[in-house]
């Protein structure tokens, strides 16, 4: 009996030190390492106000690195995306590293950014593609915030010889976990804002 319990308190410890192991390099991780803003070159801030039903609400939205046609810079070692949604009572924000950026810059564009009343409560969507990936497969990144929850979601693209593009992904598969109204505004958003190459640039 005595062997039998010193067996179980040697597994009980070595299941805790797995734990432990495993817990706190994930807990210790940041969604930027220091070493990398060395590289940061400059950013793009915006800032939009709305209303969720009377509650005065603040998106703030910045990209660090971001695409500059102007430039010539379309790619680099960092690109991000931090967008947060603030009111009096609640606040929430999504940081978004794009692990790539090497072949291609985070490219935002404010008149993109739209918002609508869904179920008397006010969803935010962000779009955003990357400039410099000049192949035919390319995708949208979309950030959500809506009804206290956030999203964050990447679809796929092919854009053709004629410069025509056409979703390549299931978005009743990708968007299952957004509410039914809601998933329709995102593909219609999708299919009004991003129909050629051009639109991706």
């Amino acid at each position: 009996m005595t062997n039998y319990q010193f067996i179980i308190q040697k597994m009980k410890n070595l299941v805790s030190s797995f734990i432990l192991f495993c817990f706190i390099p994930v807990c210790g991780q940041k969604s930027v390492h220091d070493s990398l803003k060395v590289y940061y070159q400059d950013s793009l801030m915006i800032n939009k106000n709305f209303k969720d039903g009377t509650v005065p609400n603040k998106l703030t939205v910045k990209v660090i690195n971001p695409c500059n046609a102007e430039k010539e810079r379309f790619d680099g070692a960092v690109t991000i995306i931090n967008a947060t949604v603030k009111n009096k009572n609640y606040s929430d924000s999504i940081l978004y590293n794009y692990p790539y950026a090497q072949s291609g810059l985070i490219n935002l564009k404010t008149n993109n950014i739209s918002n609508y009343d869904i179920n008397k409560r006010h969803a935010v969507l962000i779009p955003f593609t990357y400039c410099g990936n000049w192949d035919n497969d390319t995708k949208v990144s979309y950030i959500i915030f809506y009804n206290h929850k956030k999203y964050l979601y990447h679809i796929k693209y092919y854009c053709g010889e004629n410069n025509t593009c056409k979703i390549n992904d299931n978005l009743n598969i990708k968007l299952k976990d957004l509410p039914t109204k809601l998933k329709l505004k995102v593909i219609k958003d999708l299919e009004t804002k991003y129909n050629t190459s051009n639109d991706f640039q």
